[in-house]
């Protein structure tokens, strides 16, 4: 092999594993510009899984295209599609705003009894829709009603008893059914980090840091354990798995 091209690919093997595999971001309220604390971030293309810290920070493997979501109580649900420029910083930050849901125009002054207070909160209907940036909102749940021109379709239609979603097939596609999976399941994610999550293990553990995060993801208790399992159980498992998570780390 001639000299020249051996020196090019050695560097052009060089840049290949010279490229970051994963990013470093804070996570901040989109008002206040204050930290959150044990905010959950999963990697939708990997599973990859993380929690921000006491800063709000957080580092998490990903390549360029995949979808991160980034979810906490009693805020909105977002995700963003990696760029390339996330790799040229140091640090990339994550704004989320506060879950809100409004009523029907009121009468300032004039307070509603319970029966019509419930029936104003049955009647809201906010769009269940996923704003990802970097890609379109997801449409509202169900199947897309049926058009004229679906009618005349000769080859898939109402007449074959089935449709074909040529757009799930793709990375995109695949990842948004995935998200519709997750929103589904929000009612048992905030039960589950109502009753685990990072505040509660560090004041029951007194870990803090990387060591904090490491043990929380140790413990690997799924959504639907902790959503149905009585909060002193949770503890009880939680301070066994303590004393092997120490043994191990001082093993090592």
């Amino acid at each position: 092999m001639k000299p020249a091209l051996l020196i090019s690919l050695l560097l052009l093997s060089f840049a290949v594993f010279s490229q970051r595999s994963e990013v470093n971001g804070v996570i901040k309220d989109l008002e206040t510009q204050e930290p959150l604390i044990g905010a959950h971030i999963q990697n939708l293309t990997s599973d990859k899984l993380a929690i921000s810290d006491g800063s709000g920070r957080f580092k998490i493997p990903v390549q360029i295209s995949d979808t991160l979501m980034i979810s906490f109580t009693g805020y909105q649900l977002l995700g963003w599609v990696v760029e390339q420029s996330w790799f040229e910083k140091d640090e990339v930050e994550f704004l989320i705003s506060t879950d809100t849901i409004y009523l029907q125009e009121v009468v300032v002054g004039v307070l509603p009894d319970y029966d019509r207070f419930k029936q104003l909160i049955l009647e809201t209907d906010p769009p269940d829709t996923f704003e990802i940036y970097g890609m379109a909102s997801l449409p509202p749940f169900g199947p897309p009603p049926i058009t004229e021109k679906d009618l005349q379709n000769p080859v898939f239609g109402p007449s074959m008893g089935i449709t074909f979603d040529v757009e799930g097939l793709t990375k995109k596609g695949k990842e948004k059914r995935k998200m519709q999976d997750i929103l589904k399941d929000k009612p048992l994610m905030d039960k589950a980090y109502g009753k685990f999550n990072r505040e509660w293990v560090a004041e029951s553990t007194r870990l803090e840091g990387d060591e904090l995060t490491s043990f929380i993801a140790y413990c690997k208790f799924t959504p639907e354990y902790l959503a149905k399992t009585p909060l002193y159980l949770i503890h009880e498992k939680m301070m066994a798995l303590l004393q092997d998570f120490e043994a191990e780390g001082s093993e090592g």
